[in-house]
């Protein structure tokens, strides 16, 4: 007997192809979100260069504003320690530290620095061409007199000028002996301070841009070494920005280039930072250094 299968049709399913709608679509999308996404990136690496370009600006006028002022309030304008006042430069006799005649003779003094309590300030250090202040013992204003010094060298020794309290504040330890070119009758247990000559710049360096410098004393050649950069760069001091100002006890500005450096009563020292990034729409930072000078 014959068996007759019932016929099996074979289902097909026909895929359909995008449209070129579709596609067009799809590719407009496409390019939106990825013009969203490289907009996004954008502003975020903007936004990563203006801050480090700005924390590397306040680093520069930080540096700056931090070293200067260590040399100035130390200086004594009435005992001639500024020595040029200028819009551009300003020269010191720097203060390497003081401390107190222990003995010695006429032209070596041995001196015990000064430490501070609880021996937290520098010590003093010495060296030849620096300047030995002899605080004159006078009943009227006062007066130190100064003395070239020839050679300096560390020796051991003790201050019996000192009591216990004072020992505490000197390093009666270890004295400085001082050869000095000219005879000088220092009182034992009177004060004395060094000074050594240095000089702060705005200069403009080889690769066109203004930078705080400093110039420190060569005693040997008597004559200052090369310029040392410190900080910068900044903006340059010809259109009336980064530079030093000067004003006396009254507040009244003193001429720039002629001042006179024992009229000084204070300094500013103006700070304009250079922006490496003019297209960054950043500020020109500007930071004010003001330090009154006390040892009037």
């Amino acid at each position: 007997m014959l068996t007759r299968r019932p016929c099996q049709r074979r289902l097909v399913t026909r895929r359909t192809a995008f449209t070129l709608a579709e596609v067009l679509i799809t590719l407009a999308l496409s390019a939106l979100v990825l013009g969203l996404a490289v907009s996004v990136g954008a502003r975020l690496q903007h936004r990563l260069l203006a801050e480090s370009t700005r924390l590397a600006v306040d680093e520069q006028l930080a540096s700056a504003a931090q070293l200067v002022p260590l040399d100035l309030r130390a200086a004594s304008p009435v005992a001639g320690d500024v020595v040029e006042a200028r819009d551009t430069s300003l020269q010191l006799r720097a203060t390497t530290g003081a401390g107190v005649a222990c003995g010695g003779s006429a032209t070596s003094i041995l001196v015990a620095s000064y430490l501070g309590a609880g021996a937290r300030a520098l010590a003093l250090t010495a060296a030849a061409g620096d300047t030995l202040w002899v605080l004159a013992d006078t009943d009227s204003l006062e007066q130190w007199r100064p003395f070239r010094v020839s050679a300096a060298r560390r020796i051991a020794g003790s201050c019996p000028q000192l009591d216990a309290a004072g020992a505490q504040l000197f390093d009666v330890a270890h004295l400085w002996a001082l050869d000095l070119r000219d005879s000088a009758l220092a009182t034992p247990g009177t004060f004395v301070r060094l000074t050594r000559p240095i000089r702060y710049s705005f200069y403009r360096a080889g690769d066109g841009h203004w930078y705080l410098g400093v110039h420190s004393w060569n005693p040997a050649a008597a004559q200052f070494n090369l310029v040392q950069p410190l900080a910068g760069p900044y903006a340059s001091p010809l259109g009336g920005g980064t530079g030093f100002r000067y004003f006396d006890v009254s507040s009244a500005a003193l001429t720039l280039g002629s001042a006179d450096g024992r009229r000084v009563a204070r300094v500013e020292m103006q700070l304009v930072a250079e922006s490496t990034a003019a297209g960054l729409g950043l500020p020109a930072d500007t930071e004010r250094v003001v330090v009154a000078l006390r040892n009037r």
